[in-house]
């Protein structure tokens, strides 16, 4: 997709070898002719690495410069020793706080194992790289702005991409996930889509909101998500992920009210996301999905679920 005479930005899918698991992984790559250098947007994960190579050097990709990470989850970050190992003149940049789970991922891969081991074990352990990989954080990428955006994680980062056009942002998982049907339903319109948040545990409410706040502070006439596709309706759509989020909570907070739970002991999640689903118009078309889709949604929305109830609940307490 042209953005600008010599500069494009291509969306690479990396399937994971499980069922549903396509369309999901999204690594975007910025041919930047006039800066003249190559930019992707996070990695995937390990289990992938090879994939992500292989589609790098079919684009034509021969230098890799820059490797922007918009966190180190394992679905973002784990593929990066390989990446260096075929790009070894690549550059990363990341939040600082997740810098030294990328030198050593001996914590982050123990903690991802004990937290969701069918699909660390799916992703694939991380391989440690050399800290001269690095950015200087006191030496921004030129054309660059990275804003951190806390909420689906402490260390998150979006990055908005100048261009003659317009700034594109990469908002990885900050502005929730994004699924048009027409990339999985034959015959359905592409205006139709799905959003939902992105929050697992733990997860912090007005947080996620400020950050979301922090991306509509630029303009930018293109909206690239990690999971998965683009949109141009930016603010529309970072407006709608806010709306979702609030939502949510209001939601949340019925569902509670009505059953009387004060504790995440009491709630039976299944019958919470039940809830939260029938009333949510931006899961209208949960039920469209192909099944192996919808199971892989129901999963992280499970784990959405999980880390919107705490969120939930610590704001009674106060």
């Amino acid at each position: 997709m042209e953005i600008t005479p010599g500069i494009s930005v291509s969306l690479v899918d990396l399937p994971l070898d499980m069922d549903g698991y396509h369309d999901f992984f999204g690594i975007w790559l910025v041919r930047d002719e006039e800066r003249k250098r190559n930019t992707i947007v996070d990695v995937g994960p390990t289990s992938t690495a090879s994939i992500l190579i292989e589609e790098l050097y079919e684009l034509g990709v021969k230098k890799l410069d820059y490797i922007l990470l918009t966190h180190i989850h394992l679905d973002h970050s784990g593929g990066l020793a390989e990446l260096l190992r075929a790009f070894p003149s690549a550059r990363v940049s990341v939040h600082p706080k997740g810098k030294p789970h990328l030198l050593n991922p001996e914590r982050l891969w123990e903690s991802s194992l004990q937290v969701i081991p069918e699909m660390a074990l799916a992703y694939g352990e991380p391989s440690p790289v050399d800290d001269d990989c690095f950015v200087p954080e006191e030496t921004p990428v030129p054309g660059i702005t990275a804003v951190d955006t806390p909420g689906h994680a402490p260390h998150h980062r979006s990055f908005f991409y100048g261009t003659h056009e317009g700034q594109v942002l990469f908002a990885g998982e900050a502005a929730s996930t994004f699924t048009r049907l027409d990339h999985l339903v034959p015959g359905e319109d592409e205006g139709r889509y799905m959003l939902r948040p992105a929050s697992p545990p733990r997860f912090y409410i007005e947080t996620a909101l400020h950050s979301i706040e922090k991306l509509k502070g630029i303009d930018a006439s293109l909206l690239c998500y990690a999971h998965f596709g683009y949109t141009k309706q930016v603010r529309k759509m970072l407006n709608e992920a806010g709306d979702q989020i609030r939502l949510w909570r209001k939601l949340f907070g019925e569902f509670l009210d009505t059953k009387g739970y004060t504790h995440e002991t009491q709630v039976g999640m299944d019958e919470l996301l039940g809830f939260v689903i029938e009333r949510d118009p931006w899961l209208a078309d949960f039920s469209l999905l192909p099944p192996d889709v919808r199971s892989r949604e129901m999963g992280f929305m499970l784990s959405s679920a999980a880390g919107f109830l705490g969120a939930v609940l610590e704001e009674r307490k106060v």
